[in-house]
C-alpha cells in the first residue's frame, strides 16, 4: 500500500491526530493509541513484532505535545519528551474510519464463501502434493476456507496417514475418543457411524467450538473403514 500524507494536525485538544491523505481520504487516530503503538526500540521489539511498553506506564489521558509531518511520516513528541515516528503506509493500513474497518474486517474475518447447491463440485487435490508442496497446501487450505470441504486422493492404505495431514498445518485436538479413532462396522453399534448405513455430510465436534476446528476423515474403500481426527485451529 503506497500512501502520501497531505496534512496532519492535532485536534480535540491534542487528544486526536487527523490526517488528510492525497487520495482524498481522512483518518483520525487517538493519541493514547499512537503512544501505545510507538514503534521506537524502547517501546517495540521489532524482532518479535511485539510491544515492550507496559500498560501500567501508559497514560490514558495523554495528549500530543508537538506534531510535524511530511508525505511519508508523522513525527510526534510527547509531554515527557518521548519521541515517536509513524510511517504513512503503516498508519493508512490501520485507519479507524468505518469504511476502512469494514474493508479490513471483510478481508480478515469474512472471507469469500461458496455456498453449496446441486452444482457443487468437491475441490480435489493429491494427498502427497499437499504434504510436500507449500503451493498445494495453500490451495488446500484456501479451498477448505472457501468451500468448507476438500477431497484429497492418493494417500497410502495404512494407519497414520491422517496424522501426517493434521500435523502439516497444526496440532491434533484430543477428544474422549483419543487423537484419532477408527470408524468401522460393529455388531450392536452405539453410533450410526458404526453401521453399514450411509452418512450425510456432517461436522460433528468442530461445530461445538468457537472458532471451529477442521474435521478429517480418511476413508479406505477396500476395507470399508475410515479413520477420523479433529484438528484444533
Amino acid at each position: 500500500m503506497h500512501c502520501a500524507i497531505l496534512k496532519a494536525e492535532a485536534v480535540d485538544g491534542a487528544r486526536l491526530m487527523q490526517i488528510f491523505w492525497h487520495d482524498g481520504a481522512e483518518s483520525l487516530y487517538p493519541a493514547v493509541w499512537l503512544r501505545d503503538n510507538c514503534q521506537c526500540s524502547d517501546c517495540y521489539l521489532h524482532s518479535a513484532k511485539a510491544r515492550k511498553l507496559l500498560l501500567e506506564a501508559l497514560d490514558v489521558n495523554i495528549r500530543m505535545d508537538d506534531l510535524t509531518f511530511d508525505q511519508k511520516k508523522v513525527y510526534i513528541t510527547w509531554p515527557n519528551g518521548h519521541y515517536s515516528e509513524f510511517e504513512a503506509n503503516w498508519l493508512k493500513k490501520r485507519c479507524f474510519s468505518q469504511e476502512a474497518r469494514a474493508g479490513l474486517q471483510g478481508e480478515l474475518f469474512l472471507p469469500e464463501c461458496q455456498y453449496w447447491g446441486s452444482e457443487l463440485q468437491l475441490p480435489t487435490l493429491n494427498f502427497e502434493d499437499v504434504l510436500n508442496d507449500d503451493d498445494h497446501a495453500y490451495k488446500w487450505l484456501s479451498s477448505l476456507k472457501k468451500v468448507g470441504i476438500v477431497r484429497l486422493t492418493g494417500a497410502a492404505d495404512k494407519r497414520g496417514e491422517i496424522i501426517k495431514l493434521g500435523k502439516r498445518i497444526g496440532f491434533l485436538y484430543l477428544t474422549f475418543y483419543g487423537h484419532t479413532w477408527q470408524v468401522q462396522d460393529k455388531i450392536d453399534a452405539n453410533n450410526v457411524a458404526y453401521t453399514t448405513g450411509k452418512l450425510s455430510f456432517h461436522t460433528d465436534y468442530p461445530a461445538l467450538h468457537h472458532p471451529p476446528g477442521v474435521r478429517f476423515s480418511f476413508c479406505t474403500v477396500s476395507s470399508k473403514q475410515s479413520q477420523e481426527v479433529t484438528l484444533k485451529s
